[in-house]
């Protein structure tokens, strides 16, 4: 398992995962619309790193064997508060195999052990089970329910609501390795 940005070279892979799994992303995420071709996606790529140089958000491919099965990343960044929300999804046919799980503790470990932030959140729709079972495995704590918060292409979404605060965390992973990752 790797854990690294993505260039616009692969973004015909990035695209062809998404593609892969429309159906059952688009019942979690709200923007599959803006993936409609490569180039939507070399796109993308082009914004998510710019956000990266800005520090604004951190965007990152989940790779295994070399093929890219899913993505992270750490977004609402609240530099003042230290705080930001931690996101992720990955292809229906790679889950279960716990990769997301690890990448997230990666993650983790920089958020808290190099980024210095305080505290983590973590949103997801209230009935995404495999979402909040990674939340729950990580040790993120439900603080609550937003109801009605996300328009999912045509109905509202209740989310569910969890968080992390770094003297809850303990890192099980190299902080070294995830600093790596990012650089």
């Amino acid at each position: 398992m790797e854990l690294r940005r993505i260039t616009a070279d692969e973004a015909e892979d990035l695209f062809a995962l998404i593609d892969s799994n429309r159906s059952y992303l688009r019942e979690w995420l709200p923007w599959l619309d803006e993936h409609c071709s490569v180039e939507d996606t070399v796109r993308f790529l082009h914004n998510i790193a710019q956000h990266f140089e800005q520090q604004y958000a951190f965007h990152l491919g989940l790779y295994v064997n070399g093929q890219i099965v899913g993505m992270l990343s750490i977004h609402h960044l609240d530099w003042r508060n230290r705080k930001a929300s931690l996101g992720y999804w990955i292809g229906s046919e790679f889950q279960g195999q716990g990769w997301m799980t690890e990448a997230c503790k990666t993650l983790m470990a920089f958020c808290f052990d190099d980024l210095s932030l305080h505290r983590l959140e973590l949103h997801c729709a209230e009935h995404n089970m495999s979402s909040r079972k990674v939340a729950e495995r990580l040790g993120f704590a439900l603080e609550g329910v937003m109801h009605e918060v996300e328009w999912l292409y045509d109905h509202w979404v209740d989310h569910a609501v969890y968080a992390m605060l770094s003297s809850n965390f303990r890192s099980e992973s190299s902080c070294q390795d995830a600093a790596a990752t990012l650089e």
